[in-house]
This record gives C-alpha cells, sequence and structure tokens, in this order.
C-alpha cells in the first residue's frame, strides 16, 4: 500500500488550473513515486472524503460512489470540488468563503 501525503491546506478560491493543480500536488506525487495503477484515485478519493468528514457530511451509499466517480477524474477537479466543500462548510459556521 502506497502512503498518500496529506491535502494540501489550501482551499481556494482557485482563479486558474495551475493553482488547482499546485494544490493537487501531493496526489501527483504520490503517483510518480509508486508508479502503480490506480494512485491518482486513491489520493482524489481521500482529498474528497477529507473534505466531507471535516464538513461534518454524512454519505450514503450512492452519495459515495458518487464520490468514487469524481475521484476518477483529474486531480486538480477534485481539488476544486474539495475547496468548495470546504469553502462552503467554512461558511456555513459563520466564516468566509474565502
Amino acid at each position: 500500500m502506497t502512503r498518500l501525503p496529506r491535502p494540501a491546506a489550501t482551499a481556494g478560491p482557485y482563479e486558474t488550473e495551475a493553482q488547482a493543480r499546485a494544490a493537487a500536488a501531493p496526489v501527483y506525487q504520490a503517483a510518480r513515486a509508486s508508479g502503480r495503477r490506480g494512485v491518482l484515485a486513491e489520493g482524489n478519493h481521500r482529498l474528497l472524503c477529507e473534505a466531507l468528514s471535516a464538513a461534518g457530511v454524512e454519505l450514503g451509499a450512492y452519495d459515495h460512489a458518487i464520490i468514487e466517480w469524481l475521484a476518477g477524474w483529474e486531480p486538480q477537479a477534485c481539488a476544486v470540488v474539495a475547496g468548495l466543500i470546504t469553502r462552503a462548510a467554512h461558511a456555513g459556521r459563520g466564516g468566509t468563503s474565502r
């Protein structure tokens, strides 16, 4: 099993794909270090699930199936979704969306 680094602390907002890619850098680094198939999806899954967990979101079976589907996309896309979840949760707790 490959240990995945913790995702970048930034939650956006992202103005460019390059910013989102930089936030997903730990996922890319883990994939390059491993060379094993599936490491990108595992890192994306972790990134998304950690954001949901920190936001206090409870997942049903179908919810989780969609998260697994999203994890198959590019890491920068998953970083944006995780950032949206994080910022929305923060705003809902009385913080700002930034």
